[in-house]
């Protein structure tokens, strides 16, 4: 790829208007290839003026993958040989960043300024408090103090000790992790709430939805949440674990839904902040904007119906009518909502009741069981004697019937002996006998 020194004379001839030397150095250079010296060698000779042939070289290094820098250089002469810097002179934060040229350090992309004005001219002149994550040597609380005027009060977040000696006594600096909610939660306690929030940090993609989880929560109402390079959700170097494994930029798609929850999503209460508390989102080339204010519920109506043709005093006495008939309906409908949440009590005591006695005859039908699985049982005990008692009565029969013949044997045989004439012959022996034991 083009050195830097190659790079810096291939840039000076197309400023210059000599874009010809440009492209024999190019087509001369030993540090690319013949696939890379053919693109960059047609995007000088295809034409148009100094501020065209930079950015189409620029545009063909970004295609062959060329370094970063390198690519930065060729739309820096685009911008500057071209018109548009013309357009940016006006504003105040890209003149006094030009001038500042022994002031403290400041690193920006050049179309930030517009941004910045766009959103930030409405706090100028005004007491507002602003919070800048990542100070570096001070000069964003500068430009930052030039602009919006010396009744802002400045505050800054940085991870580096250097950071505060570099502002001095000028703007507070808070030492700590711009990942770290409850850092950010203290320094909004001690020095906010923020009117205005910009995030030029570490530019993770953790440190980035970290801050901006926690402090657009706590910004004052119309508040400002600035998120500055957000083009580091596509460089590979920045990409740590963000929640669930997210860019920024995905994140922040995420919130262009929440904008539009009232269309889309069916929860009877909305997400605090994001889907009732951002007013506005912003999404410019490498920064995202967030504005703070109450999300009115959105609704449509209907207007250019010439309603004021013929509006005379009888259609005005008609209208007031029915605004008193609709003020009566409205005064019913609360009267029927009392009467409604009245009986909704009624019907969930009643309910309450009955299902207290649905529980007390569900005790009542067990127990009820039990005493007949008690009663069958002493039924089966009962079957079980009777049939033991019938056994002994049919054995008594047999014994009774045995004794009955036994009887009737007995008393035949004492009929023949009485028949007989021993029996007979021996009756007066008998009664003797029977004389003396009397007499005994």
């Amino acid at each position: 790829m083009l050195s830097v020194k190659t790079m810096t004379n291939v840039l000076h001839a197309i400023a210059t208007g000599l874009v010809e030397r440009g492209a024999e150095i190019i087509a001369a250079s030993d540090e690319i290839d013949d696939e890379e010296r053919e693109v960059l060698g047609h995007a000088l000779v295809a034409g148009g003026d100094s501020s065209v042939q930079a950015r189409r070289l620029g545009d063909a290094l970004r295609s062959i993958g060329a370094e970063r820098h390198l690519i930065n250089e060729c739309y820096r002469v685009a911008f500057y040989t071209g018109e548009d810097w013309k357009a940016l002179s006006s504003n105040p934060l890209y003149a006094f960043f030009t001038a500042n040229r022994a002031g403290y350090p400041l690193d920006k992309w050049v179309h930030y300024f517009p941004i910045y004005q766009r959103h930030l001219e409405q706090y100028r002149g005004l007491p507002v408090r602003v919070l800048e994550i990542g100070v570096y040597r001070g000069g964003g609380l500068e430009l930052l103090r030039h602009f919006l005027g010396p009744e802002a009060r400045l505050v800054g977040i940085d991870i580096d000790e250097s950071a505060r000696l570099a502002t001095g006594a000028r703007h507070p600096v808070e030492i700590g992790d711009q990942a770290d909610p409850d850092f950010l939660r203290l320094v909004s306690e001690r020095h906010g709430p923020f009117d205005v929030v910009i995030d030029d940090g570490g530019h993770t993609m953790n440190q980035q939805i970290a801050s901006v989880e926690a402090l657009f929560p706590l910004l004052s109402e119309r508040g400002t949440y600035l998120v500055e390079d957000c083009h580091t959700s596509y460089w590979q170097a920045y990409a740590d674990q963000g929640p669930d494994g997210q860019t920024f930029i995905e994140w922040v798609k995420d919130r262009i839904d929440d904008l539009n929850a009232y269309h889309h999503s069916q929860a009877e209460e909305l997400r605090f902040p994001w889907q009732t508390n951002v007013d506005g989102l912003h999404v410019y080339d490498s920064v995202v904007v967030l504005t703070k204010g109450r999300h009115v519920a959105p609704f449509s109506e209907l207007s250019g119906t010439k309603e004021f043709v013929d509006f005379d005093r009888d259609t005005g006495a008609l209208h007031l009518e029915l605004l008193a008939t609709r003020d009566v309906a409205l005064a019913r409908a609360a009267q029927a909502d009392v009467l409604i949440a009245e009986a909704r009590s009624q019907a969930d005591e009643a309910i309450a009741r009955a299902q207290k006695e649905q529980e007390q005859a569900a005790a009542d039908v067990e127990r009820s069981r039990l005493e007949v699985q008690g009663t069958r049982g002493k039924l089966v005990k009962l079957r079980a004697e009777t049939i033991a008692l019938r056994s002994d009565r049919d054995v008594l029969r047999a014994e009774h019937t045995q004794m009955s013949s036994d009887l009737l044997g007995a008393w035949g045989i004492i009929r023949e002996m009485r028949r007989s004439m021993s029996w007979k012959t021996t009756a007066p022996l008998r009664r003797a006998k029977s004389v003396l034991g009397r007499r005994q």
